[in-house]
């Protein structure tokens, strides 16, 4: 008798731990179904937001800056077509990008204003140079090609030179001008040819052959010849040749009585 209340005991105690086994597999279960609907929800409600957000439109466009040579039309016309994803989905590097493939455009800096305004700040190129037929050369040595027309560069020096040369012909003009200066001289125009060689003109258009080699100390060996010989009568003065190692030629022009 007692072997069998035994056994009923231990029967009895094992469906409980089966139950409790059960409840707490039930219990697992249904909390990854919960945490299931409440991702789905989570999801869903991202979702649902994203599309409210880029659904909100672009409201105003405000250009800032002071616009004296880029047409405002043609920036309005390359940042349109680019409004049509929405305030939030707008891809600001793209659009700074568009903006500046305008020649007149150095520098374009494009921000959101909340809740739906989009501002352009424009930074115009300063040309400090005519560099070859028609192009202009900024400050960083960067040329660009203005699509009017127009002569921006009357009062500009020119400078001319091979491909990938605009930097290093910019640094030699500055040194130039630099000396030329100091006697009052300006120079107007500095051109280096595929050979490497200079040469340069200066105020009335007198025309200074430098040669490949050395320019700089060709040019210093001038001032001197310059200063002792001649600035008294530097009017009459056509060309000067550099190219010879311990001297040079002068040509005067054909109304002067010197030879």
């Amino acid at each position: 008798m007692a072997a069998k209340q035994n056994r009923f005991k231990s029967s009895r105690k094992e469906a409980e731990r089966s139950n409790r086994g059960n409840r707490r597999e039930w219990g697992r279960i249904a909390n990854r179904l919960l945490l299931l609907v409440a991702v789905l929800g989570f999801v869903y409600g991202v979702e649902r937001l994203s599309a409210k957000l880029d659904a909100i439109p672009v409201e105003r466009v405000v250009f800032a800056g002071d616009l004296q040579r880029v047409d405002r039309d043609v920036l309005v016309e390359r940042v349109t077509g680019r409004l049509a994803v929405g305030y939030i989905g707008l891809d600001l590097e793209a659009i700074q990008a568009e903006l500046e493939q305008e020649p007149w455009v150095y520098r374009a800096v494009v921000e959101r204003l909340w809740p739906r305004e989009l501002k352009i700040t424009i930074v115009e190129e300063t040309p400090i140079a005519v560099w070859g037929r028609g192009g202009l050369l900024n400050h960083r040595g960067r040329i660009f090609v203005p699509q009017d027309g127009s002569d921006y560069g009357a009062d500009l020096p020119r400078l001319d030179g091979p491909k990938g040369s605009a930097i290093e012909i910019m640094r030699q003009y500055r040194l130039m001008s630099q000396l030329l200066g100091d006697e009052q001289l300006t120079l107007q125009h500095l051109e280096m040819d595929a050979r490497g060689s200079w040469t340069a003109r200066i105020d009335e258009n007198v025309e200074l052959v430098l040669g490949r080699q050395e320019p700089l100390e060709k040019l210093r060996r001038f001032l001197w010849v310059y200063r002792k010989y001649l600035a008294a009568d530097f009017a009459t003065v056509a060309r000067v040749d550099m190219r010879y190692i311990n001297g040079l030629a002068v040509a005067r022009t054909q109304h002067s009585d010197k030879g």
